[in-house]
């Protein structure tokens, strides 16, 4: 199978582009382009969300290592600071002659505009290059020092889901939801819970792993609210403890299964 490459999946999150036909396809086929595209589609609307955040001034080594690396002259080494100007007020400069003018006309030539894919790509989608060059810029600057200022702000990618569960009701009870496991470079795991229609007369909801054949079984907390997450324990496979189970609690503080199982569903990995 051809997966969709990582920048088009990108640029499909980030302009919100309208997917072709064989896209749309392969993504309902795929569940990791699938899961790829969610992915960044939460990281990019984080991202827009944090458009009103005020960016903290880097410190002075943060310039002298640009100036270090790029080599430039000593008539720039002080450090730049932004001049914040009352809004409406106008930059006083020195008055430019016509001939300081055409000079500096014949100096500057506009950058050419680079395009990227064959007639068959996506509308709109090829003069993305100089977002490129901006995000090289970026990068450079995180290398030498920025990147502690540019860490602060930057939302954190969502770990990726590795497995699902739809949790199905019991009989007497009307509830659904889903499950899945999240699962960090560094190896932590969490199972999110999401559950419906549970009944808000119930005292406590329990959430479990069990074995397949219901020889042992793992508390891993109490769900407050339709939504929680909970910690995978070290150690315990998931092969082995592929349901999740959400249990209705007595208040009676008794650690075992009450029996009375609101919703279950086995772990599929993906």
């Amino acid at each position: 199978m051809t997966h969709i490459d990582r920048d088009s999946l990108a640029l499909i999150a980030l302009a919100e582009f309208d997917l072709t036909d064989p896209e749309r396809q392969h993504l309902a086929e795929c569940a990791e382009c699938s899961l790829e595209l969610s992915s960044l589609q939460h990281t990019v609307a984080v991202g827009r969300s944090a458009q009103g955040v005020k960016l903290a001034a880097p410190g002075d080594k943060v310039w002298a290592g640009i100036h270090a690396a790029l080599g430039l002259s000593e008539a720039v080494a002080p450090t730049p600071r932004l001049v914040e100007h009352e809004p409406g007020a106008e930059a006083e400069s020195e008055p430019e002659t016509e001939a300081e003018a055409d000079a500096e006309a014949e100096r500057v030539e506009p950058a050419p505009i680079a395009h990227v894919g064959s007639g068959s790509g996506r509308r709109g989608r090829r003069n993305w290059i100089p977002v490129a060059v901006a995000a090289g810029i970026v990068g450079l600057i995180g290398g030498l020092g920025g990147g502690i200022w540019w860490e602060s702000i930057r939302p954190e990618a969502p770990a990726p889901v590795i497995a699902e569960a739809q949790l199905d009701p019991f009989p007497g009870w009307e509830a659904s939801g889903v499950a899945y496991v999240e699962e960090a470079a560094d190896g932590h795991r969490d199972v999110v819970v999401d559950l419906a229609d549970a009944g808000d007369d119930v005292p406590l909801r329990e959430v479990w792993l069990i074995k397949a054949d219901a020889s042992g079984l793992i508390s891993i907390g109490f769900l407050d609210g339709d939504t929680g997450t909970f910690t995978i324990p070290d150690g315990v496979n998931l092969s082995e403890y592929p349901l999740v189970d959400v249990s209705a609690e007595p208040d009676d503080g008794n650690p075992a299964h009450s029996g009375d199982s609101i919703v279950r569903g086995e772990l599929r990995t993906l």
